[in-house]
């Protein structure tokens, strides 16, 4: 199979990268076939060295015309989009964001899509398609209102995607992703990295300040889960997704307190600094503002679960730090 993935070089295409590299991984084609991957293209603004035999690089802007058509000129038969400008960045710069999320996602669909053999085409949605007044609970059919250009730009990026599929261009897959952690660093100045700093800080022998009351309640993914979640879309058999194009990927509901615990049983006691807490009366008013749980339906049917705890997350993430 030939693979192509777009924002390769970021925190979640990089583990995707890795994992679809190891020995044995192999994807299933759109006859269900579980197929080796014979050739991964990578695409982002910023690549490392690769010196795996099957990989192809390009280094360049997903919305970048040239770069565009060396992709259809390569003609994947699986596609990993996770290109994007994320929120702070859209707030700053709406009409580049609206091009790099939306125009070329379209461009994208137009270059690998195809009536004779459409492509899979796995897209990261996200928890910000939804907003306004929310439920403790998101379930995959809540209604979107995104109250973010970033949120807005996943949603139609939902809806493109699911009318390509209904044009028999592409197997449209979406699977919307909660706060996504621990992200390494270096620190930025979202909200959702403002909680991956916790735990950063604490791995790494430094005092923690938790911004957040102990109390304050989030729904978080591992990166490693993001990236099973992912490769199980990619996989899926379309009658076990029953019809839809786009779904949650199930979160574990934490506290801030359950996050403290994790890292004082996680964390070598000797190397843990202290860890205070000094809520940001902002900061929680944003995350007040957020789903509780965030849950789907369909997810269980093809195999995708919520991480089983925190601890198992800040594993994952010190087990990452040698391939930081």
């Amino acid at each position: 199979m030939r693979i192509l993935i777009t924002g390769a070089g970021g925190f979640i295409g990089s583990e995707l990268v890795r994992e679809l590299l190891s020995a044995e991984r192999r994807l299933t084609d759109r006859r269900g076939i579980p197929r080796a991957i014979d050739r991964l293209l990578l695409v982002d603004s910023y690549l490392p060295a690769n010196a795996d035999g099957r990989v192809e690089q390009i280094q360049g802007d997903i919305s970048d015309g040239a770069v565009l058509r060396r992709i259809a000129d390569w003609q994947p038969d699986g596609v990993f989009h996770l290109a994007a400008m994320l929120t702070s960045a859209a707030a700053k710069e709406p009409d580049r964001a609206l091009h790099v999320n939306v125009s070329a996602l379209a461009q994208l669909i137009g270059m690998v899509g195809s009536q004779t053999a459409p492509p899979k085409f796995v897209f990261p949605s996200s928890i910000a398609v939804f907003g306004g007044a929310l439920p403790d609970i998101v379930d995959d059919d809540l209604v979107q209102r995104p109250q973010t250009s970033y949120g807005t730009h996943k949603s139609i990026a939902e809806l493109m995607l699911a009318d390509a599929a209904r044009r028999g261009e592409i197997e449209a897959r979406s699977l919307r992703l909660p706060i996504v952690l621990v992200h390494p660093g270096p620190p930025t100045s979202s909200v959702s990295d403002r909680i991956a700093a916790i735990v950063r800080d604490a791995v790494a022998g430094r005092d923690v300040t938790v911004p957040l009351k102990s109390e304050t309640r989030i729904p978080v993914v591992s990166v490693a889960a993001v990236v099973a979640g992912l490769i199980a879309m990619h996989d899926a058999a379309s009658a076990k997704l029953g019809g839809i194009t786009a779904i949650n990927l199930p979160a574990l509901t934490v506290s801030m307190a359950d996050i403290v615990a994790a890292l004082e049983r996680t964390v070598d006691r000797s190397r843990l600094g202290q860890i205070t807490f000094a809520p940001d009366a902002a900061l929680e008013a944003i995350v007040d503002s957020w789903p509780k749980g965030f849950v789907s339906r369909a997810a269980s049917a093809i195999g995708i679960s919520s991480d089983d705890s925190f601890d198992s997350i800040i594993r994952h993430y010190i087990a990452g730090l040698g391939n930081a």
